[in-house]
C-alpha cells in the first residue's frame, strides 16, 4: 500500500487530460455553434477565434476551483482516504459519460455531470461511514457530510438556467429582430451601428473587466491591493454606468468607421462573440474537468506535509481552505483544449442537434413529433391566437413586415443577426453567474438562447414546431437524466473504491481504457457509414431534366440492388423457414428506407431548383420518387409478413404454395433486372417495351390467387397462409406495375431529352 495514494495522483492527472479533451468536445458546440451556423467565416478563422477565449478564459477560471474541493461536500467530515476515493469515482464516472455522449453526437452538460458525479461519490462514502458498526450515525447526519442547502442552491441554479436562457433569448431577440428584420444589411448603418455598440460593450464589461476583477479579487491579498491593474479594475467596478457609457461611444465610433467602409460589422460581432463565449466557457467550465485532479493533488499535499499519518484517519479539513492554483497550470490546460478544438473531428459531430432545431431553412427533422410537443404547440397556438388579437391589425401588418423571411443558402442554418445575439445573450448570462461563482451549464445556457431566438425568428412554424418541440424536450430529458446516471455511477464506483480499493482501481482503469477503445471503434464505424451517404444534390443550383436523369440513375441502383436481395430473401427464407435470412432481409429493408430518405429529404428542394422553362424536370422528379416509394412500402409488408409468419411458428407454406412462390421469384428477379440495367448503363437502347415479362409476372399472379381461392374452398389452406400468400401476390404484383412505371418514365425521359417532345408523356 506504499504506493496506492501517489498511484492514484498519477491516474487522476492521467485522468484529467482525458476529461479535457472529451469535454471540450461536448461543449466545443456552445460557443462554436452559431459562427458556423451563420457561415461567418471559414472554419479556420472561427477556431482561431474560439482558442483565443479559451486561453484567456483558463486563465482567469482559478476561482471557480473552490467549487470542486468544498462546494457540495464538508471535507472536515472525511478521511484523506475518503476524499481520494471520492475524487477518483468522480473522475472515472465524468470520462465514461461524456466520452458515451460524445460518441453518439449528443451534447450533455459538464457541469450537471460534474456536481452531481460529486454529490453522488460523497454521499456513498457518507453513507458508508455512517452505517458503519463503529459510527452507526442516524441518517439525519447526512446533512453535516453534504452541503445539502448549497448543493440544492446550484442545482437550483442550473436547471432555473433553463427558463432563464429561453425567456431571454426568445424576448430579447425578438425586438433585435423587429429592429434589424431579415432584409437587415439595409440597417446595418444605424441599427446595425447600435446594436454592436450594445453587443460588444456588454461581452467587453462582463468577460474581462468583472471576470478578472472577480479573480484578482480572490487572490491578491490585502498587501498587494495596491497593484495598478487591481485598482483600476476596482475603480471601473465603483463606477459601472460611466465605463459602460465610455465602452459604448468607444464601441459606437469603431462600428461606424468599419461600416462607413462597406464592411459587415455584424461578422466582426460573431467573431468575438465566439472569442467571448469561448472565453466564459474555459472560465466557467475549466472546474469540470480540472477542478477534481487540482484538488486531489492538494489533498495528497496536505496528507503528506502531515507526515503521511494513517489515510483511513486523517481528517481533510484543511482541504476547505482557499489555495491559489497556479497560472501555469491553468494554461497548460487551456492549451490541451485548444489542441483538442483543433484536432479533434468528434468536435464537428456534436454540433448537428443544435443547428438542426435552430436552422431558418427546411430540410429533414431529426426528432419525431409526441402527444406532449403536440399539446404544447397547440396551447401556445391558441394563446398567441387570442393575444394577438389585443393588439390593432395595422400595428401587427406593421410588426410582420419585419419578420417576413427571405431565401438564404442552404448550407446556412440563420442569419448574423440571430448568430449575434445568441452569442451576446449567452456570454452575458455565463459571465454574470461566473461573476457570482455559480457553476452554470453552458450547454444548457447557449442551447436554450439558441432556441429562444429561433422562436422569435419563426423558425419554428407550424410546418417544424412539434417536431422542434419534441427535440428540446428530449435534449432537456437527456440532461436530468445526466444527472440521475452521474449521481448513480458516481456512488457505485466509490463505494467499489472504498471497500475493494487497490483491485478496484486496477479494475476501472482497464474498464476506462476498454470504454475508450470501443468507442474509439464505434465512432470510425460510424464515420465510415456517413462518408458512404450521398447528398448528390447539393450545390446544384439548376436541374434540367438530364441532371434529374442522371443523378436519380445514381441513387436507384443500389436501392434497387438491395430491394432486389431484398426480395429474393424473403421468398426463399419463407419458403425454407430459414428465420436467419428472414431477419437478415428485415433489416436490409431498414437499410433501404434509410438510403431513400435521401430522395425524400430533397424532393421539395430539387423541385425548387427546377429551371422555370423546364418544369418537366420536377415532374419527373415527383413522379420517380412517388414509384419508388410505392415499391419501398411492398418490400415493407412482405418483409414484415414473412418475418412474422416465421417468427410467431404458425404452419409452414404447402409444397405446392412454395414451387409456385419460386417461380414468381425468378420471374421477378428477371424483371429487377431489367431496371437495374437501365439504371447501371443510364440507357433504354436494348429494352423492349412493353416488357413482356410484366404480363408473364401478371398471368402467374392471377393463376396462384386462383389456385388459393380453390384451396380455401377445399379446406386445404389456413387463415394465417392464406393471409402471408395474398400479402405477398399482391405486393409482388404492386411492384411489378410500380418498376413498369419507372422503366417506362426513363424511356420517355431519356427520349424528350434527345427529341425535346412535350411533357404530356407524364401522365401517371
Amino acid at each position: 500500500m506504499k504506493f496506492f495514494y501517489p498511484s492514484i495522483i498519477v491516474v487522476l492527472f492521467l485522468l484529467s487530460i482525458f476529461d479535457l479533451i472529451v469535454g471540450l468536445i461536448n461543449d466545443a458546440v456552445n460557443f462554436l455553434n452559431s459562427a458556423i451556423g451563420s457561415k461567418v467565416a471559414s472554419r479556420r478563422t472561427i477556431m482561431f477565434f474560439a482558442s483565443l477565449g479559451i486561453l484567456l478564459g483558463a486563465f482567469l477560471s482559478s476561482g471557480m476551483m473552490e467549487v470542486a474541493r468544498k462546494g457540495v461536500f464538508d471535507p472536515s467530515y472525511f478521511y484523506f482516504s475518503d476524499i481520494i476515493f471520492i475524487f477518483l469515482a468522480v473522475m472515472i464516472s465524468d470520462i465514461i459519460l461524456l466520452d458515451v455522449f460524445n460518441t453518439l453526437g449528443l451534447p450533455t452538460s459538464t457541469t450537471v455531470s460534474m456536481v452531481f458525479c460529486l454529490l453522488g461519490g460523497a454521499f456513498s462514502i457518507a453513507v458508508i461511514k455512517m452505517t458503519s458498526p463503529l459510527n452507526n450515525e442516524p441518517f439525519h447526519h447526512l446533512t453535516l457530510y453534504i452541503k445539502a442547502e448549497k448543493t440544492f442552491t446550484i442545482s437550483i441554479g442550473i436547471f432555473l438556467s433553463i427558463i432563464i436562457s429561453f425567456t431571454s433569448g426568445a424576448f430579447i431577440h425578438y425586438f433585435i429582430r423587429y429592429f434589424f428584420s431579415f432584409e437587415y444589411e439595409s440597417r446595418l448603418k444605424n441599427v446595425g451601428v447600435i446594436w454592436t455598440a450594445i453587443s460588444l460593450s456588454s461581452m467587453t464589461y462582463f468577460l474581462i473587466v468583472r471576470g478578472l476583477h472577480s479573480t484578482l479579487q480572490g487572490f491578491i491579498d490585502d498587501q498587494l491591493t495596491v497593484f495598478p491593474l487591481f485598482n483600476f479594475l476596482k475603480k471601473i467596478h465603483h463606477n459601472f454606468f460611466i465605463f459602460l457609457l465610455i465602452l459604448f461611444s468607444t464601441w459606437t465610433i469603431i462600428a461606424k468607421i468599419f461600416v462607413s467602409f462597406g464592411y459587415n460589422i455584424l461578422k466582426f460581432v460573431v467573431l468575438y462573440g465566439t472569442f467571448s463565449l469561448a472565453m466564459a466557457f474555459a472560465g466557467n467550465d475549466l472546474v469540470n474537468f480540472i477542478g477534481i485532479p487540482i484538488a486531489g493533488i492538494q489533498s495528497y499535499n496536505i496528507w503528506k506535509e502531515a507526515g503521511s499519518p494513517p489515510a483511513e484517519r486523517f481528517n481533510m479539513r484543511n482541504l476547505s481552505e482557499n489555495v491559489k492554483v497556479p497560472s501555469l497550470v491553468l494554461i497548460f490546460a487551456g492549451m490541451i483544449m485548444i489542441f483538442t478544438l483543433w484536432f479533434s473531428k468528434k468536435t464537428k459531430n456534436i454540433t448537428r442537434t443544435e443547428i438542426n432545431l435552430s436552422r431558418q431553412n427546411e430540410g429533414t427533422e431529426k426528432f419525431l413529433s409526441n402527444s406532449f410537443s403536440r399539446a404544447i404547440v397547440r396551447f401556445f397556438l391558441l394563446l398567441g391566437n387570442n393575444f394577438f388579437k389585443l393588439f390593432p391589425k395595422r400595428l401587427m401588418v406593421k410588426i410582420e413586415k419585419n419578420f417576413k423571411q427571405k431565401k438564404t443558402e442552404e448550407s446556412i442554418a440563420f442569419d448574423l443577426v440571430r448568430a449575434s445575439a445568441n452569442l451576446t445573450i449567452s456570454s452575458i448570462l455565463i459571465s454574470i453567474a461566473t461573476v457570482k461563482k455559480l457553476p452554470l451549464s453552458t450547454t444548457f445556457v447557449t442551447f436554450m438562447v439558441s432556441m429562444g431566438t429561433s422562436l422569435s425568428d419563426r423558425a419554428w412554424d407550424r410546418e417544424s414546431a412539434v417536431y422542434r418541440v419534441s427535440g428540446v424536450l428530449k435534449v432537456i430529458r437527456g440532461w436530468f437524466l445526466t444527472g440521475l446516471i452521474a449521481f448513480t455511477m458516481a456512488g457505485i464506483t466509490a463505494a467499489f473504491l472504498y471497500f475493494f480499493k487497490a483491485w478496484a482501481l486496477f479494475f476501472l482503469i482497464f474498464l476506462v481504457l476498454f470504454v475508450f477503445y470501443k468507442s474509439y471503434k464505434n465512432y470510425h464505424k460510424i464515420q465510415h457509414k456517413k462518408i458512404k451517404e450521398k447528398k448528390p444534390f447539393l450545390g446544384i443550383v439548376n436541374m434540367t431534366l438530364e441532371t434529374t436523369l442522371n443523378k436519380t440513375f445514381d441513387l436507384l441502383k443500389p436501392i434497387f440492388e438491395y430491394i432486389e436481395s431484398i426480395y429474393k430473401n424473403s421468398i426463399e427464407g419463407i419458403t425454407k423457414e430459414n428465420l436467419k435470412t428472414l431477419q437478415y432481409s428485415r433489416n436490409n429493408f431498414f437499410l433501404v428506407k434509410k438510403s431513400f430518405a435521401i430522395i425524400h429529404n430533397s424532393l421539395i428542394r430539387v423541385i425548387r431548383k427546377t429551371k422555370n422553362n423546364e418544369p418537366i424536370s420536377g415532374i419527373l422528379y415527383l413522379h420517380i420518387y412517388n414509384k419508388t416509394k410505392e415499391i419501398i412500402e411492398s418490400s415493407d409488408i412482405i418483409t414484415n409478413n414473412t418475418l412474422f409468419h416465421v417468427i410467431n411458428s404458425h404452419n409452414p407454406l404447402k409444397y405446392k404454395q412454395k414451387k409456385n412462390l419460386l417461380t414468381l421469384e425468378h420471374m421477378m428477379m428477371e424483371h429487377f433486372n431489367i431496371i437495374k440495367k437501365i439504371t447501371i448503363d443510364k440507357n433504354c437502347k436494348h429494352i423492349q417495351f412493353p416488357c413482356t415479362i410484366q404480363n408473364k409476372i401478371f398471368k402467374k399472379i392471377e393463376e396462384q390467387m386462383n389456385q388459393q381461392v380453390m384451396g380455401i374452398l377445399h379446406n386445404k389452406y389456413g387463415t394465417k397462409n392464406t393471409f402471408l400468400m395474398l400479402d405477398l401476390l399482391l405486393q409482388s404484383k404492386k411492384i411489378t406495375k410500380n418498376i413498369e412505371d419507372l422503366i417506362l418514365l426513363y424511356h420517355d425521359g431519356l427520349s424528350h431529352i434527345s427529341s425535346k417532345k412535350d411533357t404530356s408523356f407524364i401522365a401517371f
